[in-house]
């Protein structure tokens, strides 16, 4: 018999405030085949940088499909895909559930600034409560959880993502992380509107000069 995909995540979060979480208590976390591969892909794009530089830890990207909801019975009532109850899952494991939950809606919580962050070997989500400056932050997620769920979906919904299909030339890798890799403190993250300077052209040139010469000087004009 096979085995029933896993649609959506359930798991516990932390708060940079021990006293406050805006009853951002979890984070209910949609699954789809597109979503999982591309989880998958930024994973291993972080262990391709850190063969470069392994002083790189984990990328940030912009990610609202998280929502974030407030403990309530209806977890315990919920079962996992082994049958468990949802409120029996030990805290930093994620619930992995074959159908939506059905919170009530007034569960769920306003967060703002929704990442995920990937490195090599999980992933995890964050978020910040509505206006202000408490950090939500979710258990980490293993590959082997993501590879667990990606097996479970029919083969036919199987598919590869769109950015792991395109082979791309490690130069072009190379001018897109110094056009668009930022850092924060000690987060790095793609950053579509990172401002580009004189240095960045340099060094864009460098990587360029490796695979096309550099042209010759023009002569000057005259006998």
């Amino acid at each position: 018999m096979s085995k029933p995909p896993i649609t959506h995540l359930v798991i516990d979060t932390s708060s940079t405030d021990e006293n406050y979480n805006g009853d951002c208590d979890f984070a209910l976390v949609p699954m789809t085949p597109d979503y999982v591969e591309d989880l998958l892909w930024y994973m291993g794009e972080v262990a391709r940088m850190r063969r470069a530089d392994e002083c790189l830890y984990s990328i940030e990207l912009w990610d609202a499909t998280p929502a974030y909801f407030r403990w309530n019975l209806r977890l315990e009532t919920v079962q996992d895909v082994y049958g468990e109850s949802a409120a029996d899952v030990p805290r930093g494991e994620p619930v992995l559930l074959a159908a939506d939950p059905g919170f009530d809606r007034e569960d769920f919580q306003e967060a703002e600034c929704r990442t995920v962050q990937a490195a090599e070997d999980d992933v995890w989500w964050t978020a910040y409560v509505k206006h202000t400056n408490v950090r939500i932050e979710t258990a980490h997620i293993p590959r082997k959880v993501l590879l667990e769920i990606r097996k479970r979906f029919p083969s036919a919904e199987r598919i590869a993502s769109p950015r792991r299909a395109v082979a791309v030339h490690p130069a072009v890798r190379q001018i897109h992380d110094l056009l668009y890799l930022d850092m924060q403190g000690v987060r790095t993250f793609y950053n579509p509107d990172k401002v580009q300077d004189a240095n960045t052209l340099s060094r864009i040139a460098e990587v360029v000069a490796r695979y096309i010469p550099k042209p010759p000087p023009v002569k000057p004009d005259g006998p």
